[in-house]
C-alpha cells in the first residue's frame, strides 16, 4: 500500500489511482444442457471476461487534522476507495500512501474469530490495529466499558447479537489512539444511544486533530463533521470543496436524474395498449373512460414559472394544465381533479361543482389550470386524476393516473403534509 517514498505533508496522498476488476459474463447462445455436458457434447457455456473500472484516475490528497466526506449514488467507488486505502484492495495502478495509524471502521469486527470470546478477539483485534499486548492491557478495561460488554466480553462472539458485534469492533477501533479514522456508513447499526456514543467519540478524535475521512448517505452528518466534501460519480471526482456546496449540486444532480426517469417512465406508459401489457407488468396502470363529448387531449405538470416538471419541492407551488378540445356544445361541464400517494392513498380532490365555480362557455379547445400555491407535501410519490363530467356525475372523460410526479422535502416531520403553520412561545410571568 506504501511507497518507498512518504509525503510529509499528507496523511492519505493518493495520486493516478485505478482500480478495475474482471467478471465473467455468458454469452448469448453459449449455454449448454446438463445433458450435452454429461454426454460430453458440449463445451459449457462461453463466456467473455468483461473488465469494469471501480476507480479512474483519481487524485486526493488530504492533510493531517482534515474532516473529509466522501458521497456520491451506490457504486460509485466510495468503498471501493476506502479499502484500497486500508490495503485491502491493490491498486491497478496509481500510487496510495498512507501516513501514521488507521482505525478502518468499514466492516467493523472484520478478523474476529467466531469461536473466540471477545476477551480473546479484543487481543486478536489489537495487535492486527498494531497494539502491543501491554497496550492492550492498558487499554482493555476502557474498550469493554465503552462498547457496555463486561456481561458478555468471555462468552463466545457467535453468541452476540449484531449490534453487540458492532460495539466491540467500534470500541476497538476507536481506542486504538488512531491518527487517521475511516468510517463507512458503519453506525447505521445499533441503538440510539450508543450511535450517539460513537458520534461524540469521532467528534472528540475530530477535536484532537486526528484525520477523518467519512463516507455516507447521511448528507446532514457530512455537512456536519467534514470541512470539504469530494462527490464520486462512476469512479470519477464529479465535484470537492465546500460541503454545503457540493451536497447542494449532488442533490440537485440526483432530483434531476429523478425526474428524467419520471418524465421517461411516464412516457413508456402513455404509449403501451392496456390491451397489449397485463396489468401486473406495469408499477402503475393508468386508465380512461368516458364518452368524450368533451376530450382530455393532454395534462402537464408545472412549477410557479410555467416550467413543466415531474419533481416538485415541499414549498413549491404546482399548476396542473388540462387541456381539452370541445367536440359537442355543452353547458354542463364540470372539472374535477385529485392528487393520490402511490400507495392509493387520496390527497386531494375537488371540482368546480364542489367549489361552486361558474365553469364559462368554452371555446373548441382551451386549457383549465388547477393552481396550488404550496404544495406542502412530505416526500414520496403521487399521482394526478382529471376529468371532465357532467353535474350528475356522467363522464366525458377521466384519465386515472394521467401523470405521476414526486416531491422531496427537507423536512423530517412524518405524516403526509407539512401544513402552513408557524411557532409560538408565550413567556411565563
Amino acid at each position: 500500500m506504501n511507497s518507498t517514498t512518504r509525503s510529509k505533508d499528507y496523511v492519505i496522498d493518493i495520486v493516478g489511482l485505478y482500480k478495475s476488476f474482471q467478471r465473467q459474463a455468458t454469452l448469448k447462445g453459449g449455454y449448454s444442457t446438463i445433458k450435452s455436458l454429461f454426454l460430453g457434447l458440449g463445451n459449457g457455456a462461453a463466456r467473455q471476461r468483461i473488465q469494469s473500472m471501480a476507480i479512474s484516475d483519481l487524485t486526493l490528497r488530504i492533510r493531517k487534522g482534515a474532516s473529509v466526506g466522501i458521497i456520491g449514488r451506490n457504486g460509485s467507488g466510495k468503498s471501493t476507495l476506502l479499502k484500497l486505502i486500508t490495503g485491502i484492495y491493490r491498486p491497478t495502478k496509481g500510487r496510495v500512501v498512507v501516513s501514521g495509524r488507521v482505525a478502518a471502521l468499514i466492516e467493523l469486527g472484520a478478523g474476529f474469530h467466531p469461536d473466540f470470546t471477545g476477551r480473546e478477539n479484543l487481543y486478536l483485534g489489537g495487535v492486527m490495529h498494531g497494539l502491543t499486548r501491554r497496550q492492550i492491557d492498558e487499554r482493555f478495561d476502557e474498550i469493554v466499558d465503552f462498547a457496555e460488554l463486561a456481561h458478555v466480553i468471555d462468552d463466545p462472539i457467535r453468541t452476540y447479537s449484531s449490534g453487540m458485534f458492532m460495539r466491540l469492533g467500534f470500541s476497538l477501533a476507536v481506542h486504538t489512539d488512531p491518527d487517521l479514522l475511516l468510517v463507512d456508513e458503519v453506525l447505521a447499526v445499533g441503538d440510539a444511544a450508543f450511535v450517539a456514543k460513537c458520534k461524540e467519540r469521532i467528534s472528540r478524535l475530530r477535536a484532537a486533530e486526528k484525520t477523518l475521512l467519512l463516507v455516507s448517505h447521511d448528507l446532514e452528518a457530512v455537512e456536519r463533521w467534514c470541512d470539504e466534501v469530494v462527490w464520486l460519480d462512476q469512479g470519477k471526482v464529479k465535484d470537492r470543496g465546500d460541503p454545503r456546496r457540493v451536497i447542494d449540486h449532488y442533490r440537485q444532480n440526483i432530483e434531476e436524474g429523478e425526474e428524467r426517469e419520471l418524465i421517461d417512465a411516464q412516457h413508456q406508459l402513455s404509449t403501451i395498449s392496456p390491451e397489449e401489457t397485463p396489468a401486473e407488468d406495469l408499477k402503475v396502470k393508468p386508465q380512461r373512460w368516458g364518452s368524450r363529448e368533451v376530450e382530455i387531449t393532454d395534462v402537464r405538470l408545472c412549477n410557479s414559472n410555467a416550467q413543466e416538471h415531474a419533481l416538485f419541492h415541499s414549498e413549491e407551488g404546482i399548476v396542473v394544465e388540462v387541456h381539452y378540445q370541445v367536440h359537442e356544445v355543452t353547458s354542463d361541464i364540470v372539472f374535477g381533479i385529485a392528487i393520490h400517494r402511490s400507495d392509493g392513498l387520496m390527497i386531494h380532490g375537488s371540482n368546480s361543482s364542489i367549489e361552486q365555480l361558474v365553469v364559462p362557455t368554452l371555446g373548441r379547445v382551451g386549457v383549465v389550470r388547477y393552481v396550488v400555491n404550496r404544495l406542502g407535501l412530505l416526500d414520496g410519490q403521487f399521482f394526478i386524476d382529471v376529468a371532465v363530467h357532467r353535474q350528475d356525475g356522467y363522464p366525458y372523460d377521466y384519465h386515472k393516473c394521467a401523470r405521476e410526479f414526486a416531491v422531496r422535502s427537507a423536512f423530517r416531520q412524518v405524516g403526509i403534509l407539512v401544513p402552513a403553520h408557524s411557532w409560538e412561545f408565550v413567556g411565563n410571568m
